[in-house]
């Protein structure tokens, strides 16, 4: 895949481009798909809303250009996004590769949009400080991914704004590398965020139950999950799922109530697909291996199925469409049923 410039933001998909994945391990039962996340409101996962800061008077023609940037490179239009430059601008990558003026910066986003089409672009700005009353420069980062979500590029970024007559417009652009340490692991797991949540198949007589929550610091995900056949308990297991600096890829651990234990890597291949390429090993020792796809129905419904099984060495029947369902939100016994809450202030 061409190299890129993505904003203000990263150097992004080159031929080694980050593949995104996240994992799972295969026993002998079928486990449960990984879900959606809770809805809004949900206390899985959910964290505290901080309010923005105020946008100072004078910034808002600075984030209004980066603002029309983010939007134009999210259409795909070489030429408007080129159009927030001034005529001398110079766009410069984290490869110190350079576009210098304003016919060589549309060029070069138009070949990277032809070769590159769909891209995502989030961009978050740090910092404004204002130079002069008409130079400011923008400092940030910025994630740039594929449309389905499978790659992804982290950048910091520098932008230089001039207003000259009144009109703002992009005078320079340098792109660096985020170090790894900088990015956040919430940052890379937030993907998988939709599998927050707690859930249930309940097939004949078969019970699979799945809970999934965050670590401390969102730093991994935890789902447990136990798995109920004819009133019997069957089997049980716990996965963390986190981002592995040594592959530079999400990758998870399941381990069994059985002693067995697995890996994968995932690849989301649209909006609502998960690919899990899965290997493990059971107790007695035999390797598992299997193709799972997960497929998000609605926020409250997902299934999975599971291809390409083998059992220490054998080839094992398919598991399709099992599907897993949201449970409802636990009744708050804080307050007695039919007693409704006191309201703030009263006595």
């Amino acid at each position: 895949m061409k190299k890129m410039i993505g904003l203000i933001g990263g150097v992004v998909l080159t031929g080694t481009g980050l593949v995104l994945m996240a994992s799972q391990a295969v026993s002998q039962v079928p486990t449960s798909a990984e879900v959606p996340s809770a809805p809004a409101g949900s206390p899985a996962g959910q964290a505290k809303a901080v309010p923005p800061a105020p946008i100072k008077e004078e910034e808002k023609p600075v984030r209004e250009i980066l603002a029309s940037f983010v939007k134009s490179f999210a259409a795909g239009q070489a030429e408007p996004l080129a159009s927030l430059f001034g005529e001398d601008a110079i766009v410069v990558d984290s490869g110190g590769n350079e576009a210098r003026g304003k016919a060589a910066i549309t060029e070069m986003y138009q070949g990277s949009f032809e070769e590159n089409p769909g891209l995502k672009l989030e961009a978050e700005i740090q910092e404004i400080r204002f130079l002069t009353r008409d130079v400011a420069r923008a400092e940030g980062r910025s994630r740039i991914s594929t449309p389905n979500g499978d790659a992804s590029e982290y950048s910091r970024f520098s932008a230089l704004l001039t207003n000259r007559d009144g009109k703002w417009t992009v005078a320079e652009i340098r792109e660096y590398p985020l170090p790894p340490e900088d990015v956040p692991s919430y940052e890379r797991l937030k993907e998988l965020e939709w599998m927050v949540g707690d859930w249930v198949d309940e097939s004949g007589d078969n019970k699979v139950t799945s809970s999934i929550r965050w670590a401390d610091n969102k730093s991994y995900l935890i789902r447990t999950h136990q798995v109920v056949i004819k009133e019997a308990r069957a089997a049980s297991g716990t996965m963390f799922i986190g981002w592995d600096p040594a592959s530079g890829q999400i990758k998870s651990w399941l381990f069994d109530s059985e002693g067995g234990h697995g890996e994968g890597y995932w690849t989301q291949t649209d909006e609502n697909t998960w690919v899990v390429k899965a290997q493990g090993v059971l107790r007695d020792g035999r390797p598992t291996s299997a193709t799972q796809i997960h497929t998000l129905i609605n926020k409250d419904a997902a299934k999975t199925s599971s291809i390409d099984r083998i059992i220490g060495g054998q080839l094992a029947p398919d598991i399709i469409d099992i599907v897993m369902v949201r449970k409802p939100p636990r009744p708050d016994v804080s307050t007695p049923v039919g007693k409704p809450a006191a309201a703030p202030g009263s006595k």
